[in-house]
């Protein structure tokens, strides 16, 4: 259906060639992804790979897309948005605060910097022939600083602390803005019929003026129109939505100021990342700019000739604007007069072009100023510049070192390392190595109300190799700074180099984060969400339940650090859990903190999935938690960390209250008894050895699995111990049947013709009939597929059954449940003659074509939850387990109901045969089996044939 509605809209677009389109978006797609990968594990930026990446597939060398033709404009529309979304991201991530912090050394280097390289670019321009628009538009692009590339080999060099990194970064902030305000001015003199005097100053005033009115404006309206937007939307789409439709609206009111689009996102992004809701738009924002952002870089290299690239001229051009590109930034190094710090070092910090560079080339092009051999020139500059950078700022920055001696440390001051003076923190004095940790950490608290001075920054800059030894005084020192600390505090530890060699496993994380291509801010990688999230939970909104909560903790500091390991989990090459040991382990906190902190990482969605099922204040789902989690303690803080996820929907934390509240209640029962009255297992297992008494099936009891023995109550526990020791049979099979006193629910098919009913020969272990509901229970050798055997003879008996469960008890013997409903009561012998058969069979074929299958991992703490829609019929569960026992999984509990409408809506728990959850590859094989799809090959053709169930271990203690 798609495709002729994709020809009619070509037809009506005038003959585009939609396939055509759809191809290009997929080649550039694939190899955007490709070239940013291979990028970054070469240490090379992204945008770089690219845009070689562009030139590939363009038609300079493979021509799988084209610079021109009926589907380029398609391409095109989607480059702009790319580069419109980037610009969107600057002004986000723009702290209009630094700009005004910025010092002299850094505002008159950020002048020169742009002065001097449009000045010489532009008269190299008219020395080589060009035209003035041309000549102010080479100009223009040759004054642009990458700030990401020189941060980030600043960053790995562990040298963001030093004088001159502080000098170009503070000169990028001031970079930022004159650029954006050049561009904005050369666009549209570009545009107009000629450049004269006039003209220019017009244009000065018309960008300053749309700058100054649409910030102002922007400012104001933005966090007041999405902070209601917030409290009144439903749909989880309707904020992003909201920010791209503001952004495109400024873009537009540029562009009827005859400027450029960017400038108005630009705006639009400066007013977005002021408001509470900034942090959530940049977050959803970011995988669309992961699509559409390197559309635009490779879209750079597609327009690139590379043929023109090695043209004499062109090189020579590139060439002479490559010499202005480096003597006009390093000129700007004059601004320094009097400042301390390496010139060289800040000179080559400012070289490279990097993405404002290549902006500017994108548009010359596009609006025709540069032809394709200036562009080609341009192109080789912006390259050249951004390569050459990282070696030779690394070469400098070790030159710089060695001259460098560390200071001898002194005596402490009375007044102790470290003190604040007129909103600076300084450093009193060098203090010895073993002190190096504290003094860090605690001048980390102290900027989070002042600024740290030169002092400081040049000594934690100069730690080298200096061991970073951590001690509880250090480790209480590290829990309040997550307890008060900001981004601010981060940064500092982070460019000092203090992070990594204290804390690597957060370093990691940080780096992690700081290598996404699109993360235009490095701050932002240092910005602990879910722990800032939690300190106003419980401090500043006065979130009453959370607070009183948080007041009940034993450990709060516990809580924190998980919150800390919570919010970095995916950003890092290491699995959460085993960061969260490692890292409690370093701070030594000890052996209970570990396991605490490990559990809430390790389930730290657990409540939030629960309460998005539709049983999961059901009893039996309450109890499986509590019975998890143990303490009380853990279920609070969990509590507390879920709710500091934000973004709850009213019935959404109302339920999760009432889970808290209900987890908190069952922790607490008081008829529980023996040495562990607060365990839920113990309680049950205790109550089931009472009805026991001295009967030897007692011992068995010690073999139930935790997770069995919290979904049964202890009378059935008690029937079961006895069928799973035997008492004396000689058989393998052992089966009872009870009736069960309460109303008949669940199923609503009935067995197929011909079916034969039981027929009562003989005393049943039963008791008197009840409503229509009974229970059957057997006990059996494991054996693969038993679950599917025992459910088709049941229903091959005519009976629906209505609730399932199965389990391993001891090493190698199985135990059921069936709850079954039936118009006579079952017949004992009948009930056993059938099943012996059935275990002596292959299991029955996994015919459920077109069932609808839905998986959850989190909701369990055991297993994978599967939930399976079909339309009802009889022996439906039989159907169900034959497919999981053919996939080689494992059905831990069954629960089956039907709607009114007729559809059967059955609930798995599910493990493979190692009691792991389901990975990828079993869930595929499952579907597959309910398809009908595994019917042939070895590994598939005899699933009988192979072990298949394990040991279900239970649950770790605490």
């Amino acid at each position: 259906m798609i495709a002729p509605l994709l020809a009619s809209a070509a037809e009506a677009a005038g003959g585009v060639d939609v396939r055509r389109v759809l191809l290009e978006i997929l080649v550039i797609l694939i190899a955007a992804k490709a070239a940013a990968e291979l990028a970054e594990r070469i240490r090379v930026p992204a945008v770089l790979g690219e845009i070689v990446a562009g030139v590939l597939i363009g038609p300079s060398v493979l021509g799988l897309v084209e610079a021109t033709g009926p589907g380029s404009g398609a391409l095109r529309v989607l480059a702009e948005i790319g580069v419109i979304l980037l610009l969107l991201e600057v002004g986000m991530e723009m702290d209009l605060g630094e700009l005004g912090a910025v010092g002299r050394a850094s505002l008159l280097v950020a002048i020169g910097g742009v002065v001097v390289p449009f000045v010489l670019g532009a008269g190299a321009a008219l020395a080589l022939g060009e035209p003035g628009k041309t000549a102010i538009f080479l100009g223009a692009a040759l004054t642009a600083t990458s700030v990401g590339i020189t941060a980030r080999v600043f960053g790995d060099l562990k040298a963001l602390a030093s004088i001159e990194s502080r000098t170009v970064l503070g000169a990028a902030v001031a970079d930022d803005v004159l650029g954006l305000v050049i561009l904005t001015v050369v666009v549209r003199l570009v545009t107009e019929g000629s450049v004269g005097v006039g003209i220019i100053a017009q244009t000065v005033v018309m960008a300053v003026v749309f700058l100054v009115a649409t910030t102002a404006a922007g400012l104001t309206l933005a966090p007041r129109l999405f902070s209601g937007m917030r409290r009144f939307s439903r749909s989880p789409g309707t904020l992003v939505a909201a920010a791209l439709a503001f952004t495109l609206a400024f873009a537009e009111l540029a562009q009827v100021a005859k400027l450029a689009p960017i400038i108005g996102a630009f705006v639009a992004g400066l007013a977005l990342g002021r408001g509470r809701e900034g942090e959530r738009i940049s977050r959803e924002l970011k995988p669309v700019g992961h699509l559409f952002i390197p559309v635009f870089f490779l879209q750079i290299g597609i327009d690139a000739d590379l043929a023109a690239m090695a043209k004499p001229a062109v090189l020579g051009t590139a060439g002479v604007l490559l010499v202005v590109a480096v003597v006009g930034k390093l000129a700007s190094v004059a601004g320094m007069v009097g400042s301390p710090g390496d010139r060289w070092l800040v000179g080559l910090g400012m070289l490279p072009r990097g993405e404002v560079g290549l902006i500017f080339a994108g548009i010359g092009l596009r609006e025709g100023v540069l032809g394709g051999n200036l562009y080609a020139a341009l192109l080789l500059v912006v390259l050249a510049t951004t390569l050459a950078t990282p070696p030779l700022l690394r070469a400098r920055l070790q030159v710089v070192r060695d001259r460098r001696a560390s200071p001898a440390a002194r005596p402490k001051p009375a007044g102790g390392w470290l003190a604040v003076d007129d909103g600076v923190v300084t450093l009193q004095a060098v203090p010895p190595d073993f002190a190096a940790l504290h003094v860090a950490l605690q001048a980390a608290q102290l900027v989070t109300r002042a600024r740290p001075g030169p002092e400081l920054l040049d000594w934690l800059g100069g730690l080298g190799d200096v061991p970073l030894r951590w001690d509880k005084d250090a480790t209480d020192e590290l829990l309040g700074l997550l307890r008060t600390g900001s981004t601010r505090s981060w940064r500092l530890l982070d460019t000092s180099g203090v992070l990594e060699r204290a804390l690597p496993e957060l370093a990691v994380i940080v780096r992690h984060r700081q290598d996404d291509p699109f993360e235009l801010d490095t701050s932002r990688s240092l910005r602990w969400t879910l722990v800032e999230r939690l300190h106003e939970l419980t401090v500043e909104e006065g979130d009453r339940a959370a607070a009183a909560q948080h007041e009940r903790l034993a450990h709060p500091d516990w809580l924190l650090l998980a919150a800390l390991l919570v919010d970095t989990a995916g950003d890092g090459p290491e699995e959460p859990v085993a960061a969260a040991r490692r890292l409690v382990l370093r701070l030594g906190l000890g052996a209970d903190a570990e396991e605490e902190v490990a559990l809430l990482v390790g389930e730290h969605r657990l409540l939030l999935a629960a309460i998005r099922r539709a049983d999961g204040l059901a009893e039996e789902h309450v109890l499986r938690i509590a019975t998890h989690l143990d303490k009380p303690e853990r279920a609070r803080a969990l509590y507390l960390l879920s709710v500091a996820f934000g973004e709850l929907e009213p019935w959404e934390r109302e339920r999760l209250d009432r889970l808290h509240d209900l987890v908190q209640r069952a922790l607490a029962r008081p008829d529980l008894t023996g040495l562990e009255a607060r365990n839920l297992v113990e309680g049950r297992r205790q109550a089931a050895l009472r009805l026991l008494g001295d009967d030897p099936a007692a011992a068995a009891l010690a073999d139930a699995p935790r997770s069995w023995i919290v979904t049964n109550e202890p009378a059935a526990l008690a029937r079961q111990a006895v069928l799973f020791v035997g008492r004396g049979a000689s058989d393998d099979l052992r089966v009872a049947v009870a009736a069960e006193n309460r109303p008949a629910a669940g199923r609503g098919a009935t067995a197929p013709a011909g079916a034969r009913r039981p027929r009562r020969t003989g005393p049943a272990e039963t008791d008197e009939a009840g409503p229509g509901l009974y229970r059957i229970e057997l006990s059996a050798s494991d054996a693969p597929g038993l679950l599917a055997r025992s459910a088709a003879a049941l229903a091959d008996a005519g009976f629906d059954v209505v609730e399932a469960g199965a389990t391993l008890w001891g090493r190698r013997r199985a135990v059921q449940s069936f709850l079954l409903r039936s118009d006579d009561p079952p017949d004992l012998d009948d009930v056993k003659d059938r099943l012996a058969r059935a275990l002596r069979s292959p299991p029955p074929p996994a015919h459920a074509a077109g069932a609808k299958v839905s998986w959850d991992d989190e909701s369990s703490p055991w297993a994978t939850v599967c939930t399976i829609e079909a339309p009802d019929r009889h022996g439906l569960l039989a159907s169900f387990s034959a497919a999981f026992a053919a996939a080689g999984a494992q059905v831990q509990t069954a629960r089956v109901t039907t709607t009114r409408e007729g559809i059967a809506r059955d609930l798995f728990e599910v493990t493979n045969r190692s009691t792991d959850k389901l990975g990828p590859g079993d869930k595929a094989r499952v579907e597959a089996a309910l398809a009908g799809e595994l019917t042939g090959g070895t590994r598939l053709r005899r699933p009988w044939a192979r072990p298949a169930l394990r040991r279900v271990e239970p649950a770790p203690e605490g």
